[in-house]
């Protein structure tokens, strides 16, 4: 059976300091009376065109999904305000702010995106009696790391890791001379920003950051490095509402600091994802759905979660690419 038809709406919501977000609003054809709406945000380097695949499911399902490009990723500019975490989860509230002022949420958010989520609930934790769930992919209270293990491929990983941090932190203009030349489709090239029009869809999820200079790739890899987890209050008070869910085979963020945020988060559910990666969001997108959708449609509890039976091969991760 295919999935019921939606409807995406190209919006734009405005930050604090003016910059316009590029918003994608994906409205089922019937929608739940509930009024549930599910937010999904994007990681570093990647757009929301990241979710295309679970918007089709979750909107298959009755609900309203809310995506949008992350500042300096995709059709949403820099602007002027700093590239920090507090910065991308005022951006957020913003966006609900304009466009979910009321009505149940549940949110979801993968790396960069699920800090700028915990970030949020610290920030603004009147949202949190509205927050009917949420799912926080490759989580981490420690931010990313360059040294992913001990084993040869691990410091060789880290060594290269880290002279591209160099180059990019002190030389940005001499690696965006590089970065304009390379092909485009090459997902680190360095293009114009295009004019934007009302109809624009995300770009593609691969080509996030090819109109963002290498200055502010470097000050957006310098906050996910940095990333301390100064407030779970917001975190605790979610309870059962919070899953967390990470890659065992993750090398950006280890499934151990995944574990360590769970380990404070007591009755937050946790599930470690075998043979997967840190593009967990893009190899299981019927299981991540899945689970979004199991929140959405009321609280539960996170010890005994159902399996999804297309877990681990799931028809829907082949045609993402």
């Amino acid at each position: 059976m295919s999935p019921s038809p939606y409807i995406t709406e190209v919006l734009t919501a405005f930050a604090a300091d003016g910059t316009p977000l590029a918003v994608y609003r994906d409205a089922p054809a019937r929608p739940r009376p509930e009024g549930t709406t599910i937010v999904l945000v994007h990681g570093a380097s990647v757009t929301a065109d990241l979710w295309r695949l679970h918007a089709r499911h979750l909107t298959g399902l009755g609900f309203s999904v809310v995506r949008y490009d992350q500042r300096a990723h995709g059709h949403t500019p820099r602007g002027r305000a700093p590239l920090t975490i507090e910065q991308l989860a005022d951006d957020l509230n913003q966006i609900l702010l304009a466009l979910a002022p009321t009505g149940p949420l549940v949110l979801a958010g993968h790396s960069l995106g699920a800090l700028v989520l915990q970030e949020l609930t610290a920030l603004q934790p009147q949202l949190l009696p509205r927050i009917r769930g949420m799912v926080l992919l490759s989580a981490t209270a420690r931010g990313a790391i360059i040294l992913p293990g001990r084993s040869p491929r691990a410091l060789l990983l880290a060594a290269g890791r880290s002279l591209f941090a160099l180059a990019c932190t002190h030389a940005p203009q001499a690696v965006d001379r590089v970065r304009r030349l390379l092909p485009d489709t090459n997902r680190y090239t360095l293009t114009p920003r295009p004019n934007t029009g009302p109809g624009d869809r995300p770009p593609s999820c691969r080509h996030g950051v090819t109109h963002t200079p290498t200055a502010d790739l470097a000050t957006l890899w310098q906050s996910l490095r940095d990333y301390r987890a100064r407030h779970l209050p917001g975190l605790e008070q979610l309870g059962g509402r919070l899953l967390l869910i990470a890659g065992a085979d993750d090398r950006h963020i280890p499934a151990a600091h995944t574990a360590q945020l769970a380990d404070r988060l007591p009755s937050a559910g946790l599930e470690l994802l075998p043979r997967t990666t840190h593009a967990l969001p893009i190899r299981h997108p019927a299981l991540i759905s899945a689970r979004i959708a199991h929140l959405a449609v009321g609280p539960h509890p996170h010890p005994h979660l159902p399996q999804d039976p297309s877990f681990p091969n799931s028809p829907l991760s082949e045609q993402f690419h």
